[in-house]
């Protein structure tokens, strides 16, 4: 970043105030004692480094060179020197650039010091609210899975409300494991690569087993999850797995910043251009500042507060580490997808994937050559590059 004018004013200010304090110190020394002139100019010299930096101790040189030139080296009042002054001068200058260099490089040591130490308490905060909200993304679905257990002891209830508990209980497992997958994909990711699997996916099945996960976390907030699907759905080309779980994680983010009871609603259409399908994911939540938009999808990004929350400490209150979406992007670009947002202040957001349509005989040949591929080359894993550098890892 470009210093600006203010500040190279004060850098230089600096040098030239230390230089012009030196000279009136060594003009009223001399006249009681034969003070020695270079010493007293290179801690100017020292002092401007230290303050200015080494730009400002190398005017800071250049100015008591001319100073004491002009004052003190005979012939005085001239800048015409003898050899012995010439070699005295030089001295000195050699001796202030070397004060100035080292100043200067403590300084910007010290400085690096301080920005590492920045670095490594901010680190140590983020440390402690992920595992914090670890906590609490792995204590809220057991505990209503331990409720809903002790109420199945407990008492000897209907099949119909037997099966309706072991649902529930089902679904919060599938959080946890989707959780739990998350957090490995996060640390593959880190590592270089996440295993993407390629196969025909019918797209109302995955919207379905979403809706099933998703559904308690709803109903817990009165929110009214509906599902809408065109006829004849092509089957697109997908990790079902992967696709579920990226789905899960937009409609999971929907559930927690809808206030209670909101409409969250997932539909799939194809998409105008043939060769895709469209799956959008809307509520009429807070909505998202137009500022957080461009890092929505960045690791641990958590936005800032909405006119709905009055403060920002309200949506960190909200469950989560800012992982899910991260995780999503990631997801749907492994399977050659995209993600985007659109969302206003008050109206809520839609979140739309796009994902190619499956063809049977190209997508089949694909598959055959990346299989023979790996079988001639030993090459068993394709890690390409994502937007962020990280990696997706095809099979």
């Amino acid at each position: 970043m470009a210093e600006s004018v203010g500040e190279i004013v004060r850098r230089y200010s600096i040098a030239v105030s230390s230089v012009a304090a030196v000279f009136g110190l060594t003009m009223l020394l001399t006249n009681f004692i034969q003070a020695d002139v270079s010493a007293l100019y290179l801690v100017a010299v020292m002092f401007a480094a230290w303050r200015g930096g080494l730009g400002a101790g190398l005017a800071a040189t250049v100015i008591s060179v001319a100073v004491t030139t002009f004052f003190f080296l005979p012939p005085i009042y001239s800048f015409l020197l003898k050899a012995e002054g010439i070699v005295e001068l030089i001295v000195f200058a050699l001796a202030a650039i070397l004060t100035s260099s080292l100043s200067a490089a403590r300084e910007q040591a010290l400085a690096l010091e301080r920005a590492a130490r920045r670095d490594a308490e901010s680190a140590n905060r983020v440390k402690d609210e992920f595992i914090a909200a670890v906590s609490h993304e792995l204590r809220t679905p057991l505990t209503t899975i331990k409720t809903l257990t002790r109420l199945l002891l407990r008492k000897n209830p209907p099949e119909e409300e037997r099966r309706e508990y072991l649902e529930d209980i089902a679904s919060e497992c599938e959080r946890q494991i989707d959780f739990v997958h998350n957090l490995l994909d996060l640390s593959r990711i880190q590592a270089g690569g996440v295993q993407i699997s390629l196969s025909r996916v019918n797209v109302e099945t995955v919207l379905r087993a979403c809706e099933n996960i998703e559904r308690v976390a709803a109903a817990e907030r009165n929110h009214e999850l509906t599902l809408d699907f065109a006829l004849e759905l092509p089957a697109i080309c997908a990790d079902q797995d992967a696709l579920r779980r990226a789905l899960c994680a937009i409609t999971e983010n929907a559930v927690k910043y809808t206030p209670e009871g909101g409409r969250i609603q997932m539909r799939a259409h194809r998409d105008h251009d043939p060769d895709y399908v469209v799956i959008k994911i809307a509520d009429n939540g807070r909505g998202i500042h137009a500022e957080d938009v461009p890092h929505l999808f960045e690791r641990f990004y958590r936005g800032r507060a909405t006119n709905q929350m009055t403060s920002r400490a309200d949506s960190q209150d909200v469950s989560g580490i800012g992982l899910g979406l991260h995780l999503a992007r990631e997801l749907i670009e492994g399977m050659n997808g995209t993600i985007s947002v659109e969302s206003r202040l008050g109206v809520g957001s839609i979140f739309t994937v796009r994902l190619s349509v499956w063809r049977e005989k190209e997508n089949t040949a694909e598959t055959a050559l990346n299989n023979v591929t790996d079988n001639l080359f030993g090459n068993h894993e394709k890690p390409e590059e994502t937007k962020d550098g990280s990696k997706i890892t095809r099979r």
